[in-house]
């Protein structure tokens, strides 16, 4: 089932040879980058300061993997069976693994633009239950195909995040579940907090008018990562993990958002 599911995600000219996620050839990545208007090149590299690059869970930074442990627990609670499972911009497989290692019954597939990342997910995240993919968006993902979709910290990221929010909700089954989350321009501002791989934040009320309209809204978790000073700029200085665990309907550094296709 897991070979099915990543012979569906469905090749551009941008993508097209890299159905092996461990024998991509960096060169299709290094052609796009140079097709690329100047002000749209990306560092897509594993340690290019976006990604989390520890090769265990318990290295991986409290406030990522609080998010996953969440959408276990959202999971754990969903009437209808969950078959098939997607992480979309998985980074180095921990997410996907966590998902993977907590459903053994369920198919789950990572997917990074980071060939070098989906390469440290192969060597160190994988499962009987998983698999991982490297593609550069725009892809196109199966219809109708995903009972849960993760995606965490990446609509930011993407010029166009309204088409991949539509490709992600046509992926997703009838009763599934989708859980996003995304920096919020209310407390942590884009504005007064410059971010060279972002380019956008989202305050609550226009993220759920612009993603939410046809879906329907199960619940939402603020979740507060750094100390800011009183001026609302980031000290980048780490909370206590204690503090980094989402709560529910109250606002944070980022919003974490549960919708459900309908």
């Amino acid at each position: 089932m897991l070979k099915q599911m990543l012979k569906l995600l469905k090749n551009d000219k941008n993508n097209q040879g890299i159905n092996n996620p461990v024998s991509d050839n960096i060169s299709n990545i290094e052609q796009e980058i140079v097709d690329k208007p100047i002000s749209d090149i990306k560092d897509y590299s594993l340690y290019s300061g976006e990604r989390q690059t520890a090769n265990t869970v318990e290295g991986i930074r409290r406030d990522h993997t609080s998010r996953y442990e969440l959408a276990i627990d959202i999971m754990l609670k969903k009437e209808e069976p969950i078959l098939n499972g997607a992480d979309i911009f998985c980074g180095n497989g921990y997410g996907t693994y966590m998902l993977s290692s907590n459903f053994s019954n369920v198919n789950f597939i990572g997917i990074d633009g980071s060939s070098e990342a989906i390469n440290e997910a192969n060597i160190n995240f994988t499962r009987e239950n998983n698999i991982f993919s490297n593609k550069l968006y725009p892809f196109t993902l199966p219809v109708n195909t995903f009972d849960i979709i993760t995606c965490f910290e990446s609509l930011e990221h993407v010029d166009k995040d309204g088409l991949l929010f539509d490709e992600i909700k046509k992926s997703c089954k009838s009763n599934g579940l989708i859980i996003v989350s995304v920096p919020n321009e209310e407390i942590h501002s884009l504005v007064l907090n410059p971010h060279k791989f972002h380019f956008r934040h989202y305050t609550h009320s226009d993220f759920l008018d612009k993603f939410g309209t046809d879906l329907e809204l199960i619940t939402w978790y603020g979740q507060n990562v750094y100390k800011f000073d009183e001026s609302g700029v980031n000290t980048h200085q780490l909370l206590n993990e204690v503090d980094m665990y989402p709560i529910e309907h109250v606002q944070g550094q980022v919003n974490i958002y549960v919708f459900k296709k309908r």
